[in-house]
């Protein structure tokens, strides 16, 4: 195995094995491929640093062994799309795509593949910096490596002081919990790095899970339209919450830029107080008016563009109050125009939905004693009334009994656990 740290500041010898200098730094290409080429060394002779491109490099055994006694002492000037490994990646941080994590290289290893070296991986583990501090010709005894595949790691480009065309593809593999807790744990400009190149979407689900101080600063810092777009992706509630810490006249800015539709259910949420069920509900439910029949609600759902998530039930709703039973069955089964706010009747969960005959009328399966809670109620009571019934999702009425939205278990637990929620592996029906 042929590491950086047993090479560098070794000799580099010409075709007649005359030395010509040290080696300072190796140059690659990171986006050239899954296991980036050396592109050419850095020398050091005395205080001259000068560059030779790797078609003269003929072997590293120990010594740099070059296929030419004549190079060019021009001094070296660093261009972009370049790292160099000893300055921009040694002792630097990079991220683990298998592994889910931060790591930081404390070595990296090359090999020749196709009459070129390579680089193929990163020691991450203590044993690495004993191979780099100790004595040189201890170096090759140094054993108990951890190496990660360079396939497997994602370099981050904020490392270099130039432009580089870093791909991030593979980030959009990691769960948002996990990508989330790799942008909370960086620096601010690297996490700015990360989310810029996610689509709206994934940098949503990941926004919806950092915390609160950092959103805050990534919202504040990207291009506005950028933001609105993101936050127009994101829950109702996490949109509103991330615009309450920012300041006024920046969240009044990007309501502004948001969809009408979007940025109405973001409003009508910000009305509500931080710690009530009214903050932490969602719009997004599946309604199904009064009347109709397990074929018209399984229609229903399937027409969705985007069903809710996690989609746990079917509301029985109509404008006006729930009447005796005869009459809701003869009732035309029609909807309220644009999902006003209407009285619920009733739900049925998805489950017997699925199991019953497509001709049932709805008012056979439906559970018309369902708890419901306020909008001003409290978060943690709405957690309360989801436990002492064993609910997956709670109903939330106005004043005068129409449904406004539900408040799911996965949104009471992350308001009772807080913590707790922002460190699990996915979501409960996801």
């Amino acid at each position: 195995m042929l590491f950086l740290a047993t090479i560098l500041d070794g000799a580099v010898h010409g075709k007649r094995n005359e030395p010509l200098g040290k080696l300072e730094d190796v140059i690659v290409r990171i986006g050239d491929g899954p296991y980036p080429p050396i592109s050419g060394l850095v020398v050091r002779d005395r205080r001259r640093l000068f560059f030779v491109p790797a078609a003269q490099l003929e072997s590293i055994n120990g010594v740099a062994k070059l296929s030419s006694s004549t190079v060019n002492l021009r001094p070296f000037s660093r261009r972009d799309d370049e790292v160099l490994l000893r300055k921009d990646v040694l002792d630097h941080q990079i991220i683990d795509i298998t592994g889910r994590r931060i790591v930081r290289v404390n070595d990296v290893q090359l090999a020749r593949i196709e009459d070129a070296y390579r680089l193929i991986g990163v020691d991450v583990s203590p044993q690495a910096l004993l191979r780099r501090l100790g004595p040189r010709r201890m170096a090759d005894r140094v054993i108990g490596r951890q190496i990660i595949d360079w396939r497997e790691a994602q370099y981050l480009a904020s490392a270099a002081p130039v432009q580089l065309k870093v791909s991030y593809d593979r980030l959009s593999e990691l769960n948002p919990v996990d990508l989330a807790r790799i942008v909370d744990a960086l620096s601010y400009r690297e996490s700015a790095e990360i989310v810029a190149a996610l689509d709206d979407e994934t940098a949503a689900e990941t926004l919806e899970e950092v915390s609160d101080e950092r959103v805050a600063d990534l919202l504040e810092g990207m291009d506005q339209e950028r933001a609105a777009d993101i936050l127009e992706e994101m829950a109702p509630g996490a949109a509103a919450d991330a615009l309450e810490d920012l300041d006024d006249e920046v969240a009044e800015q990007l309501l502004a830029r948001m969809e009408p539709e979007e940025a109405a259910d973001v409003q009508q949420l910000l009305a509500y107080d931080e710690d009530s069920a009214g903050r932490i509900m969602t719009t997004d439910f599946v309604r199904v008016p009064v009347g109709s029949t397990v074929g018209d609600a399984l229609a229903i759902v399937r027409a969705l563009e985007e069903a809710p998530d996690p989609l746990l039930a079917v509301y029985v709703i109509d404008p006006q109050p729930a009447e005796p039973a005869d009459a809701i069955e003869a009732a035309a089964p029609t909807l309220p125009e644009d999902d006003a706010p209407a009285f619920l009747h009733g739900i049925v969960r998805l489950r017997n939905l699925i199991l019953a005959e497509p001709g049932m009328p709805l008012a056979e399966l439906m559970d018309d004693d369902v708890p419901t809670i306020s909008p001003d109620d409290r978060a943690e009571d709405a957690a309360r009334v989801l436990a002492e019934y064993n609910l997956l999702a709670v109903p939330v009425l106005d004043d005068h009994g129409r449904m406004l939205g539900i408040v799911t278990v996965d949104d009471a637990l992350a308001v009772l656990l807080p913590d707790i929620w922002h460190r699990r592996g996915a979501r409960s029906f996801g």
